[in-house]
């Protein structure tokens, strides 16, 4: 994207629809699928979607949503083994 090229998102349950136009039971490979991919965008441009950029704002958000969560599953890990910790060596206290 960043040289100028368009990029698509392609689902890999469509890819396999376009694959059963060609030869229903043929086996997978790259030159074929290259042209099978080429060959779909060519003549069903309609069915994919070009992949957009962000906003950096929104990259930013959602970097920063990401780290929010995995230190609140960090905080619970913490917490989880602090309490196993007293559980084993001070019941009292719990």
């Amino acid at each position: 994207m960043e040289h100028g090229f368009t990029v698509f998102s392609i689902n890999p349950k469509q890819l396999d629809r376009f694959r059963d136009r060609y030869s229903p039971a043929a086996a997978k490979d790259d030159s074929r699928g290259a042209f099978l991919l080429a060959d779909a965008l060519r003549t069903d441009m309609h069915c994919f979607r070009a992949v957009r950029l962000d906003e950096p704002v929104m990259i930013r958000l959602r970097e920063l949503s990401r780290l929010d969560d995995e230190l609140a599953e960090e905080q619970n890990r913490a917490t989880n083994r602090l309490r196993e910790q007293f559980h084993r060596f001070f019941p009292q206290l719990l």
